[in-house]
């Protein structure tokens, strides 16, 4: 059971992974020659795309006045945080209290007898 668990599992985060991964299928030469001959104007589809890619392009840019413009202030670096130690030990207590939890439900549920 627990191997048919898994490999649900694994088809469930793979099957939609590798359907992403294809190539799409405008991209074949045959669906291109598919769209030619319904009349779909390869030469203007191309300058679409590239106006489209020019204008999201435009937004990566930075203009060089725009980073002299942006100078700030260095930050302090002090240790205003909590501690590595203290922050490892608040992680195990909470996964003890959790732990504890779940012993004391457990032990508090009543078992059923089968013949009950």
């Amino acid at each position: 059971m627990t191997r048919l668990t898994l490999l649900f599992i694994v088809v469930a985060l793979v099957v939609p992974g590798a359907a992403l991964a294809m190539p799409a299928p405008d991209r074949d030469a045959g669906t291109r020659a598919a769209l030619t001959a319904y009349g779909v104007d390869q030469a203007a589809v191309d300058a679409k795309a590239r106006a489209i890619a020019a204008y999201y392009a435009s937004y990566g840019t930075i203009k060089p006045a725009d980073i002299a413009a942006s100078t700030s202030k260095p930050v302090a670096t002090g240790d205003t945080g909590p501690s590595w130690f203290g922050t490892l030990g608040i992680g195990l207590g909470l996964i003890l209290l959790a732990g504890g939890i779940g012993v004391y439900a457990g032990r508090s549920l009543r078992p059923r007898h089968l013949g009950a």
